[in-house]
């Protein structure tokens, strides 16, 4: 089986990339790596002993899944027609796939890689009975949960320019249409990814019930107001 390490900084070469200050911006790559954690760690858990896996595969397309959207970031910063917006999400995951294809060929044996290829396909597809692509996806929907997906809607909305109020106000609409709940029932395929998401939810509600609470200087006395 070939190394890991050597992957990882392929990865870091295409999904390190600048931030609008001109700095280096590793918050794809740093998701990619909890997600490739996360996804190993829900391989070993009893529910699915049974599944035969390539975890090597797992892992590098976890590293990958989302290596387009460093390109489609880049465009978005230096072209005036950002082409995510041309884009769908099977094309994005299309694109994630060939980036993959190009920058690991002659690292993996071609029929490993064609696995990863379609691992990273087939994310996020209700309909696939790849084991693989259905531990990565709900590593990748546990880190869109909780704390992590709160700092990355409020670093969305800094990068924006929005403020508290509009942090606030999206999180109550989400809220509102049962966006959370509908994630949660619908979005995760292990009972082991349902329970840690519903901790994880229950530790964003608190901190965005806070800020709320904070934005609008409830939590003072009344004497105080």
């Amino acid at each position: 089986m070939p190394e890991i390490e050597p992957i990882i900084e392929v990865a870091r070469g295409v999904l390190v990339g600048r931030s609008p200050l001109g700095r280096e911006d590793s918050f794809l790559f740093d998701h990619s790596m909890r997600v490739m954690h996360v996804a190993e760690r829900l391989s070993n858990c009893a529910e699915v002993h049974s599944w035969r896996l390539d975890r090597f595969a797992l892992a590098v397309a976890a590293l990958f899944h989302q290596a387009a959207t460093a390109r489609l970031e880049e465009e978005r910063r230096s072209s005036t027609v950002y082409a995510a917006t041309l884009m769908s999400a099977e094309d994005v995951k299309e694109y994630s796939a060939e980036l993959a294809g190009d920058r690991l060929a002659g690292r993996l044996p071609p029929r490993q890689l064609e696995y990863v290829q379609e691992i990273i396909r087939h994310t996020h597809d209700a309909m696939a009975d790849i084991p693989e692509a259905k531990l990565l996806s709900d590593a990748d929907s546990l880190d869109d949960m909780g704390a992590l997906g709160v700092w990355r809607d409020l670093r969305r909305n800094i990068m924006e320019g929005w403020g508290i109020e509009d942090a606030v106000r999206t999180w109550q609409r989400r809220e509102q249409y049962g966006y959370w709940d509908t994630r949660l029932r619908e979005a995760l395929r292990l009972g082991t990814s349902r329970r840690l998401a519903a901790g994880r939810l229950g530790a964003a509600r608190a901190f965005m019930a806070q800020l709320g609470r904070e934005r609008d200087a409830s939590d003072l006395p009344a004497e105080d107001k």
